[in-house]
């Protein structure tokens, strides 16, 4: 019995000496720009955002998307959705997103599946960055799953700044 109560004590020790509980990812990431790396000149090597919202898929209760803004030396900006939780699908000889900016406008944005293969990574030419930029909110359509369901993440863009 003795054994038993101290195992009891130490188990209970140990759980109040952890402090508070671990962040989910989700958290960590957050819902407003985060910015990390020290670039050229002082500016961030990337930008990323995760989105105000998740969906409930197959594999988790909770996916969520994040979106990366990368400067590249050249000046222009690289975009890349990803996806949490949950496999992301794309054409491998289309890989596109369909997004709307707060404007209303639709954009179709083409790109090559990530290196990770969680997501898209958006190439220059398609201006996501430019759309970002001007936008206050952007919803990206991301399939999900094997069945290539789509579900809309909002992700609320505004006050990105890269130049700093």
């Amino acid at each position: 019995m003795r054994a038993i109560l101290t195992l009891t004590a130490l188990g209970l020790i140990a759980a109040c000496s952890s402090g508070e509980k671990d962040m989910t990812q989700r958290e960590q990431i957050g819902q407003t720009w985060k910015y990390e790396g020290g670039g050229t000149g002082g500016k961030p090597k990337v930008a990323y955002i995760g989105s105000a919202n998740t969906v409930q898929t197959i594999t988790a209760p909770d996916t969520f998307s994040v979106m990366l803004v990368q400067p590249m030396t050249n000046g222009e900006k690289d975009v890349t959705v990803k996806l949490v939780g949950a496999p992301f699908r794309c054409d491998l000889s289309d890989c596109a997103v369909t997004a709307v900016t707060d404007d209303g406008k639709e954009h179709r944005w083409k790109g090559r599946m990530a290196d990770t293969n969680d997501g898209i990574e958006i190439m220059p030419s398609q201006n996501a960055y430019e759309a970002i930029a001007k936008a206050k909110t952007v919803k990206v359509n991301l399939a999900v799953g094997k069945d290539d369901r789509t579900f809309p993440f909002q992700f609320n863009v505004e006050g990105l700044d890269l130049k700093s």
